[in-house]
């Protein structure tokens, strides 16, 4: 389980719950997203389980360095906690050879960042309205910034466009990296970009992003810098290799962006948390200081201006964002080039929509979007007539939603409840939906025994039924609400939807308990496109379960667990928990495997009354239930599991590794304390590879699980791993200077212990350049020389 963890932990975890993603080359966001069409797509940026994100780097026609690396084709990803439930293979920088060959490059492209914006870029590319925003280009702002050298016109460096949602800042971002991709071909000039989603704040870290902006840069030399293949090379030798670190990217950018021209291109800085948002801008101030001949363009809300003149001040010029009327008219012309029924619109009713849009004076296209909709859904002309003469003057965007959900209220009988249930779906799902899984899950009778194949509607109906909210990513085939900021409005009222997530729980749980499904044998080789609802049941119930508990929904889930060991939707998820190349079969994984996954407390307390409940269940990997609530931080669920007399908490999984082993690990100081508590427990218990919880917990960082472990009389503070290393070393290495100073604060402890070739603590502190770790081993190695 912890065979290959890495010594920091993975950004892109939440402890929380498993994250599922299903990604494709087209399942990205837009923050401002508009396009002819006026759809809204949502843009996760995760890796997958290989550690990569899907697509390719964008390349020119000239002999680059391409990360090719990544499938194209849409498939599952799973990513659990600090890669605790990954499958037996190590991560790709584990795997590095020594060479320099493509692969070699590859592998280095992703230990910078798995994140792949680019590809954000040439969607927007392909889905943009010829001409519009072309005003920007020619503003004196934007001249002065994109023309500058970089030597005497260093107060131009920077070129900050702000405006309301929907106005078009994504779009803005775009339009300007397509014009530099442009010039790229004739200038000796260097691009990158990134486009933020407040939907994947944990994913895209300071180092993520920085990473993906320095992998872009990379990719445009014909080979990789020795600075970053240096680094690269030193991290390989550790267990599971070393994730770069922000500082070790900020240097490599400065030195990389000395010699050239670049232009950088960041939009919607506003929708990262302020902690990234101030680092982030801390690292790009710091480039420039080094960098004279960086350009950056960044664009956000309005509310973050004062936070960018303070940090780039005398340095920066500020456009404000406000769609002109020739942006707004090739916008609707675009819109109306796209009607499905031509022959009920004429040159009059053109003319009218056009004059009325501009009367109405929206700069908000997302509101233009919705009119047009709404007008072009009409089947007559009479029809369309009506809807335009009743656009009402001065709504808000906020007011236009309400107005929009008014409509689907007033539609009456089924039209209602199924146009508010798509919303519902779409905006509480925990992944973007496939057309065909949301078609399946309205036809849900929540409690039916019988899944009913005439109960699914067509998705032309379905987006009907939500005038225009919703809207279909043909590529992906997903469904997606049509803008950001409707999402925020619907999180904003959720009286909107009576008790969604249990509703959803409810109805994937009616799904896996209909005899359709429970037929099925859980070693069939499932054709997921003839059961499309099947995945996204088996792999999200429990999570829509955990935030909100039903009686409903736990009987419904004991159904389920009568026949788990043998049912489709166990073998989906082990499979997405361990990777379906994973050697092992997933029986025994029960019930009470999955509960603790999930942290279903309520269920789990069901279960274990009931006779020949076998608390201390090992799966095929040997792992207890405890342990599946233990990595998932599952605090009240680990109190059940110890209540129990008859509860092991010290049973190992086939890598040796305790629950207590990963508590530490991961840093769960609370769980930590109550294993603790356990008699029979072995604070000690090493891995199979040697290490014991306090080495984990001091690579990793967590100074409170250290503190709680050294104050235990029995454990060793110069225990070593099969490699002899000690908690001092990778505390050392990791320049985890508060952990340093408690191992030293010990009177046993050995700070000159080396490691079988022979590397002391100081070494490694002095190899990464951890000076003030490396004072405080020098102080303590003099104070024991004396003292002899």
């Amino acid at each position: 389980m912890f065979r290959y963890l890495n010594l920091r932990i993975n950004p892109f975890i939440h402890v929380d719950h498993v994250i599922l993603v299903e990604y494709s080359d087209d399942d990205y966001h837009d923050s401002d997203g508009y396009s002819s069409g006026g759809s809204y797509i949502e843009d996760h940026d995760f890796p997958n389980s290989d550690g990569y994100s899907s697509g390719d780097n964008y390349t020119e026609d000239h002999d680059y360095i391409e990360d090719d690396s990544s499938p194209n084709s849409t498939r599952p990803c799973v990513i659990c906690c600090a890669s605790v439930f990954a499958s037996t293979s190590p991560p790709a920088s584990s795997t590095y050879t020594g060479d320099r060959t493509v692969s070699h490059q590859s592998q280095i492209l992703t230990w910078l960042s798995p994140l792949k914006p680019i590809l954000r870029q040439q969607e927007l590319e392909n889905s943009r309205v010829e001409n519009v925003g072309d005003w920007l280009l020619q503003t004196e702002q934007f001249q002065k910034w994109h023309n500058s050298s970089g030597q005497d016109d260093s107060d131009n460096a920077v070129l900050f466009c702000y405006g309301d949602p929907g106005v078009g800042k994504t779009y803005i971002c775009s339009l300007v990296m397509s014009t530099l991709w442009d010039e790229l071909r004739e200038q000796d000039l260097a691009t990158a970009c990134f486009y933020f989603n407040s939907a994947a704040q944990k994913e895209q870290s300071p180092t993520n992003v920085l990473g993906a902006l320095l992998k872009q840069l990379v990719s445009h030399l014909l080979e990789i810098p020795e600075v970053i293949i240096d680094a690269f090379e030193r991290q390989n030798p550790v267990i599971g290799g070393r994730a770069i670190a922000l500082e070790e990217i900020v240097k490599m950018l400065q030195i990389i962006l000395s010699t050239q021209h670049t232009f950088i291109c960041i939009d919607a800085l506003d929708e990262c948390e302020l902690g990234t948002r101030l680092k982030i801008l801390d690292a790009l101030q710091r480039i420039l200081q080094r960098s004279p001949g960086t350009r950056i363009l960044l664009t956000g809300k309005p509310h973050i201006l004062g936070e960018i003149e303070k940090k780039f001040d005398g340095i920066l010029v500020t456009v404000p964002i406000v769609p002109t009327n020739d942006d707004i008219i090739k916008y609707i012309w675009a819109r109306m080039d796209e009607d499905m029924s031509p022959e009920v619109m004429d040159d009059q009713l053109e003319r009218d929509i056009m004059r009325k849009m501009l009367e109405k004076g929206s700069k908000i296209f997302i509101k233009v979007s919705l009119n047009m909709d709404a007008i072009l859904r009409e089947t007559t002309l009479d029809g369309r007539r009506r809807k335009l003469g009743a656009m009402r003057r001065g709504l808000s965007l906020s007011d236009t939603y309400g107005a929009t959900l008014k409509l689907i209220k007033d539609q009456g009988g089924d039209e209602v409840r199924l146009g508010m249930a798509t919303l519902m779906w779409i905006s509480h799902s925990k992944r973007a939906l496939q057309v065909d899984e949301l078609r399946q899950a309205l036809a849900v009778e929540i409690g039916s025994e019988e899944f009913n194949l005439e109960n699914v509607l067509s998705i032309q109906k379905l987006l009907g039924y939500c005038q225009g909210l919703v809207v279909v990513d043909d590529k992906a085939s997903t469904v997606r609400l049509i803008h950001l900021t409707l999402q925020e409005y619907l999180s904003d009222h959720p009286d909107l939807f009576e008790r969604a997530h249990s509703k959803i729980a409810e109805t994937c749980l009616t799904y896996l308990n209909s005899y359709q499904v429970g037929d099925l044998s859980s070693s069939y080789l499932m054709e997921l496109k003839d059961i499309p609802f099947l995945e996204y049941s088996s792999l999200y119930w429990g999570i829509h379960a955990e935030l909100e508990p039903s009686d409903s929904a736990k009987w419904l889930a004991l159904e389920l667990f009568n026949q788990y060991e043998d049912h489709a939707s166990s073998k989906l998820l082990w499979d997405y928990i361990w990777g379906p190349n994973n050697s092992n079969d997933h029986s025994p994984f029960v019930g009470l495997h999955c509960a603790s996954f999930f942290g279903l407390v309520e269920i789990a307390a069901a279960l274990i009354e009931l006779e020949g409940c076998d608390v201390n269940q090992q799966d095929s990997e040997g792992n207890t239930p405890l342990l599946y609530a233990v990595v998932k931080g599952h605090d009240r669920m680990i109190k059940l599991l110890l209540q129990r007399e008859d509860i092991n908490p010290d049973i190992s999984n086939r890598w040796g590794q305790t629950p207590f082993f990963c508590a530490a690990a991961l840093g769960y100081d609370v769980v930590v304390q109550l294993l603790l508590q356990e008699e029979n427990l072995n604070p000690e218990e090493p891995d199979e590879l040697g290490r014991s919880p306090l080495l984990l917990a001091a690579a990793n960082g967590h100074v409170r699980v250290v503190e709680l472990l050294l104050e235990r009389e029995h454990v060793n503070p110069n225990s070593t791993d099969n490699n002899g290393r000690t908690p001092l070393s990778f505390a050392a290495e990791e320049g985890h200077e508060d952990i340093v100073k408690l191992l030293l604060g010990r009177g046993d402890i050995d700070p000159g212990k080396p490691d079988i070739d022979s590397q002391a603590p100081l070494w490694f502190a002095s190899m990464y350049g951890r000076d003030r770790v490396a004072e405080l081993i020098k102080a303590r190695t003099a104070a024991d020389s004396n003292s002899v």
